[in-house]
């Protein structure tokens, strides 16, 4: 399956899983799959993963998948938190996951590649955002380059997500 194909089938899937996305949630989707976890593992990203850990509400979104794609080669994947700590998994193996996923630096020029991807799905209709936040996205990206972002408050509110990105190979599930 072609590059573009891949990305769009990643993008339409989270759109049907979480209708309510907006630009900058995609623009973080593919900044995980590109770049995954290293914008969050500094000195304290062990005490941040534990606090989060301990205060979720693991009865909230029961069908929540353990894990889901968020690169188009499926190399990168998030693991939702509150699956996770419902099966009792140890946090402290899904830490040394995010540390060995935080030494693969990702490139602008393949974060560029899907975002150009995901403006022409959205050109063809297939995805729906606010042109002025598009735009300001656009505008970013020009002025100061590929960064990460947080998710839009409407989908913090709407899906409360608790996950951390990893690279597959890094973290047996079984």
């Amino acid at each position: 399956m072609a590059v573009r194909e891949k990305v769009k089938a990643l993008l339409l899937e989270h759109r049907e899983r979480r209708p309510l996305m907006r630009g900058t949630d995609y623009y973080k989707l593919l900044y995980q799959g590109v770049f995954g976890v290293g914008h969050i593992m500094g000195g304290n990203a062990w005490g941040w993963l534990t606090r989060e850990a301990e205060s979720l509400d693991l009865d909230a979104h029961p069908d929540e998948p353990l894990i889901e794609g968020v690169s188009a080669d499926g190399s990168m994947v998030r693991v939702n938190l509150r699956p996770y700590v419902r099966e009792g998994r140890p946090l402290d193996v899904l830490f040394e996951a995010m540390k060995a996923t935080a030494l693969v630096e990702g490139t602008p020029e393949n974060f560029i590649e899907a975002w150009d991807i995901f403006l022409g799905l959205v050109e063809e209709g297939l995805i729906e955002v606010d042109p002025v936040e598009l735009a300001d996205l656009v505008e970013e990206l020009r002025g100061e380059g590929v960064s990460p972002h947080h998710h839009s408050a409407e989908y913090r509110e709407a899906y409360s997500p608790a996950y951390r990105v990893i690279r597959c190979e890094t973290l047996r599930l079984a």
